[in-house]
């Protein structure tokens, strides 16, 4: 199946093409690459031959072949938005979430120690597991059901101290 992602490097964007990706899907990923940033995580991505970019959707309908039936998903800062091929829409407020390339900068961690507080204080889940359940209810169409799924800090499983200094290291690198 094919998947359309607006915004897609984001850091959700990008962890949400990711996760698609590793499933077997075609991803059509749109958003600029403006940034280092960005740049890198199209190089994680854009190899892939599962995957095409184009910076623009008007861009995308000029030089692609696509249909109605197309899933597509809006990333934005907190809110995900999930359109289905029947026309119908849902969005989905973000619980807070972590993973390599969060900006952390916003939230005041400067040390792996901060990381794990705030991970245990906000009740926050893995970027990756997050959208693996996202995309899970996307492809079965049982979208209605993940709107009454609470995603709570009881469904994390404890990260292990390699995990943590993975995010640390790669969301730590200036861009």
């Amino acid at each position: 199946m094919v998947v359309v992602i607006f915004n897609c490097f984001h850091w959700m964007g990008y962890h949400c093409a990711r996760q698609l990706l590793h499933s077997g899907h075609e991803v059509v990923g749109v958003g600029e690459i403006n940034t280092r940033k960005k740049e890198q995580l199209y190089m994680y991505v854009g190899r892939n031959s599962h995957f095409q970019h184009f910076n623009t959707i008007e861009e995308r309908n000029n030089h692609s072949h696509y249909t109605k039936d197309e899933p597509w998903i809006t990333i934005d800062e907190k809110i995900i938005t999930l359109h289905s091929s029947d026309d119908r829409e849902w969005r989905l407020n973000a619980p807070a979430l972590f993973g390599e390339w969060m900006d952390m900068n916003d939230k005041e961690i400067e040390t792996i120690d901060d990381l794990k507080l705030w991970i245990l204080e906000s009740g926050a889940l893995y970027v990756g597991d997050y959208f693996e359940a996202v995309i899970h209810h996307l492809m079965k169409g049982e979208l209605s059901s993940l709107l009454e799924k609470d995603f709570s800090s009881a469904d994390r499983e404890t990260q292990p101290q390699e995990v943590l200094e993975r995010i640390w290291d790669v969301t730590r690198i200036k861009v």
